[in-house]
């Protein structure tokens, strides 16, 4: 019931976009579900199932200008990108979410200045500056919305200890940055204003922000945002709806077409996932409808 509520929602979303009268009404469910007769629920597969814009699921990403799934993905990596749940992971192994938020005052000009949170504490126990550094940039490697960044200090995690920390959740974060303009854009714009216009810059920091993490989400501000790992053949963040959207799709058809797997997935006695499962249902009731009017006002800006 929950997916299919959505999926009339995507119908609401598509007759209050912007695009023709022969673009808005939507076709089939545009995602396919696989393998879904393993005990492992994060090893069932998600898909979209044709050109971008062709069917319900890659229409509705084309409206919101996200990505869609092209290619077969891990029902438990798209679980990962839902931030209502980032705390109830299926337990196949994933990347989790990352936090990053920005320094709304910029600090060093030309720059994007950003802390990113989420990742795992044992990487500050490389002593070697460097060795910590590559072991980071390594890490950080299956999030390619963060390419093109420097480290703000030199082993990227300072040696006096982190600068971000979550003792419960073991995690810890380090201070990016990025150039907003190339090195000629920049040199021009200081010979315009040799004082740099700070009104500027912070513009642009803030262009660069939202180019990164393009999706705020719920109970997030403006200078806070959530990115997740790369997953389904495409670098770019999938919309938080459409992460609901594959997932509660997978549940539905798990539920419809093989009730017995279902049956042993959301028994707590036989499942290691039925918490998260419960979780997730009871987070969709009040998230979902959330993320519906934001998207509808998306497309009626």
């Amino acid at each position: 019931m929950l997916f299919y509520g959505l999926s009339q929602a995507g119908r609401a979303i598509a007759a209050c976009a912007r695009v023709p009268m022969d673009k808005c009404r939507l076709n089939g469910h545009g995602i396919s579900a696989t393998q879904m007769d393993q005990p492992d629920l994060g090893s069932v597969i998600v898909k979209d199932k044709g050109a971008a814009g062709a069917e319900s699921f890659t229409q509705v990403a084309a409206m919101l200008g996200s990505r869609s799934l092209p290619k077969e993905t891990r029902l438990a990596d798209v679980w990962a990108a839902i931030l209502e749940v980032s705390l109830w992971p299926l337990q196949s192994a994933t990347r989790p979410q990352l936090s990053i938020t920005r320094e709304t005052r910029q600090v060093i000009p030309n720059t994007l200045d950003a802390m990113v949170s989420g990742l795992p504490a044992n990487l500050q126990q490389h002593t070697d500056p460097g060795t910590r550094e590559q072991a980071v940039r390594t890490w950080l490697a299956d999030y390619p919305a963060l390419s093109g960044y420097r480290f703000r200090s030199a082993g990227a995690i300072p040696e006096s200890g982190p600068e971000s920390w979550d003792e419960r959740q073991g995690t810890i974060g380090c201070r990016l940055l990025w150039e907003v303009d190339d090195a000629e854009t920049f040199a021009k714009r200081l010979e315009w204003d040799p004082e740099w216009d700070a009104e500027y810059g912070e513009a642009a920091a803030k262009r660069k922000f939202e180019a990164i993490a393009p999706w705020k989400g719920r109970s997030l501000t403006d200078s806070a945002r959530v990115i997740h790992a790369q997953f389904g053949g495409d670098n770019r963040q999938l919309h938080p709806l459409l992460a609901w959207w594959a997932v509660l799709f997978a549940l539905s058809m798990l539920a419809r077409y093989q009730p017995g797997q279902w049956t042993a997935q959301i028994d707590v006695n036989r499942s290691k996932d039925a918490v998260a499962i419960e979780y997730l249902l009871d987070s969709a009731l009040a998230a979902v409808p959330e993320l519906i009017l934001a998207a509808i006002e998306d497309v009626t800006a």
